[in-house]
């Protein structure tokens, strides 16, 4: 490693670099461009052979560069002896101020050949998926949708810039990759499939993971090594991405003790990777060591008995939003497992309802089941506010970009729309 006169870390060595790359292709499963790069750069091949290395210390990086940035925004002052998890920005519940629902409007709107069901944003905010009971995939470029062509857009300058398929029946779930080049779809008809947006036409996915039970969510490790993924059996499936080789999360030997009685609704991983969140038909939500795979709390009838639909982890991975058919949504201490908050006045009666959070978690939101329309809570306060956000058909789902206030919804009239800020 190079270093600084003062003896802070600069930049890694040049043969240190190639190596870590040259491992990290390995790991994502390409052995040929792994021995090519190796081979022109002259680089000698590490003996341990492939390695995540690489991933996990970019993912680092740009953690303590949102850190970084957002500290130098608010002029925060922090001490350096704090849990790696406070480090990332996220829900403030000592906020005192109100938080404001931006004044929405509709930036882009694009169909499906049937009901819209699922989508999600990279990481970075620049790519969205759908998908749809088509069977499609549709990947939206977000600089495409913020920044229009005026008069007719020449058709490789619209926002749709791949359409996909390969599956059989309604597409369930999606996650990208945290490296941004590869998206995983699950359906129904009991296939996970990974598609490869760096290659110039990919409509087909380069693998397929396979069970005997319909998936329902998934969900990517932050180092992009294991794909959690919740199905209609009671146990959590956890894969090796690069194998495709497969366990499951059913062992009690933590203090969670025990599995589902019920099939899972929802899976995700903290940000830190710590810790995986599932919640199921049996109206429980479990957390489970992200490294030894063991329960370790069980939030038991978290929603009054009834089915919980879903439960996200907050950005610092603190907090445990959870979502189910008693029509609540509730914020959980995770470190506790006390409820800190509970967000009323939804009407929730779908089997994959879930709520999301904006991208500064000030806000909690949820398509309303009978309103055609968006609801938004504070985060802090849990007080409902008036959002204005109504569509002409039931909203199936909503993502928040992870970088703007903005989101993109999901209809039963075939359409996805991308909502930004109208600041006129």
């Amino acid at each position: 490693m190079h270093r600084s006169n003062t003896g802070e870390t600069t930049r890694a060595d040049r043969e240190e670099v190639l190596q870590l790359i040259v491992q990290q292709l390995s790991a994502y499963g390409y052995p040929d461009l792994s021995r090519a790069v190796a081979s022109q750069t002259r680089v000698a091949a590490p003996a341990e052979g492939s390695s995540s290395r690489l991933s996990e210390l970019v993912a680092i990086g740009l953690r303590n560069e949102q850190h970084q940035q957002s500290s130098q925004s608010h002029g925060e002052r922090r001490g350096t002896e704090k849990h790696a998890d406070d480090n990332l920005p996220g829900i403030d519940l000592k906020r005192r101020s109100t938080a404001m629902v931006p004044h929405y409007k509709v930036w882009y709107k694009t169909m499906h050949k049937g009901a819209a069901t699922v989508t999600a944003f990279s990481a970075d905010g620049q790519y969205i998926a759908t998908g749809s009971v088509d069977t499609s995939l549709k990947l939206i470029e977000v600089d495409r949708v913020q920044n229009p062509i005026s008069g007719g857009a020449r058709r490789e300058d619209k926002p749709v810039i791949r359409t996909m398929y390969n599956h059989e029946a309604e597409i369930t779930g999606l996650d990208f990759h945290p490296n941004g080049l590869v998206l995983a779809s699950c359906s129904t008809d009991r296939t996970i499939k990974l598609f490869d947006l760096s290659a110039a036409y990919g409509k087909f996915a380069f693998q397929t993971m396979r069970d005997n039970y319909a998936y329902r969510a998934i969900s990517f490790h932050p180092s992009g090594e294991y794909l959690a993924a919740a199905t209609d059996a009671n146990e959590v499936r956890m894969y090796n991405v690069r194998t495709s080789s497969a366990y499951l999360l059913r062992e009690g030997a933590g203090s969670g003790n025990g599995q589902h009685s019920s099939g899972l609704t929802h899976v995700s991983y903290a940000a830190s990777g710590a810790l995986v969140a599932s919640a199921s038909q049996d109206g429980s939500v479990k957390l489970w060591d992200g490294r030894s795979g063991t329960c370790v709390r069980t939030l038991d009838r978290a929603h009054e008995g009834r089915a919980a639909t879903s439960a996200i982890f907050t950005r610092n991975s603190k907090y445990l939003l959870t979502t189910g058919l008693d029509s609540m949504v509730r914020l959980w201490d995770v470190a506790s497992g006390r409820v800190v908050n509970t967000y009323e006045g939804a009407n929730i009666d779908a089997a994959n309802a879930q709520a999301v959070l904006s991208h500064d978690e000030s806000l909690v939101m949820i398509p309303d089941a009978r309103s055609n329309s968006i609801v938004f809570w504070d985060s802090a306060s849990a007080k409902p506010l008036r959002g204005g956000v109504i569509h002409q058909a039931r909203v199936t789902r909503i993502a928040t970009s992870p970088t703007t206030a903005a989101f993109m919804s999901c209809s039963v009239d075939d359409g996805v729309r991308y909502w930004g800020v109208d600041d006129n």
